[in-house]
């Protein structure tokens, strides 16, 4: 058999409209990965779950949007198990507690502007809300800032320092005794 890579590297951030992530994960994927990994190589995933995706402050504006969401992405459980059955070694995870990759993500004014809609960090989960969830969430921001409770409801719902903005797994795959 050919071993063609050393390290494969996963970005699981599939949308609803996209291949789902527990398909993108699956332990046939998974193990395929496996087997054009070279023995000892290294597959490192960057993805979110849900208790994750709930830690942003946003995702509370459209709740219809995040349950969406909420069946297509991996536990952290889900995702070591799939690993395990893929004959993976975990090695190590880190839950990622910062935003630098998206600054604008404490901007109270985000939801309400269209190019923070389209960013990176955040472009994927809004493109899959309905117009009337985005208009409702506008109603609802709106009317928040007017009566001087949207910082309030920000802080109130903003639990990335709890949970993290995304996981960084390692696995290992194991090298064939002889």
């Amino acid at each position: 058999m050919v071993f063609i890579y050393e390290r494969i590297n996963i970005l699981a951030f599939a949308s609803p409209r996209r291949k789902p992530r527990w398909q993108l994960l699956s332990s046939q994927t998974l193990k395929e990965v496996n087997r054009i990994l070279k023995p000892g190589g290294v597959l490192t995933i960057i993805s979110i779950t849900p208790e994750q995706l709930d830690a942003y402050w946003f995702s509370s504006l459209v709740p219809q949007n995040t349950k969406q969401w909420h069946k297509r992405l991996l536990s952290f459980e889900q995702l070591k198990s799939s690993l395990s059955e893929a004959k993976f070694n975990f090695k190590a995870a880190l839950h990622s507690h910062t935003t630098s990759y998206f600054p604008e993500y404490s901007d109270p004014e985000g939801p309400l502007n269209e190019t923070w809609k389209e960013n990176i960090g955040s472009g994927v989960f809004w493109e899959t809300c309905s117009s009337e969830e985005i208009r409702s969430m506008i109603q609802n921001v709106t009317r928040m800032k007017k009566e001087g409770t949207f910082s309030e409801f920000q802080t109130k719902h903003d639990k990335t320092n709890i949970y993290g903005v995304v996981n960084i797994c390692a696995a290992k795959k194991g090298v064939q005794q002889i």
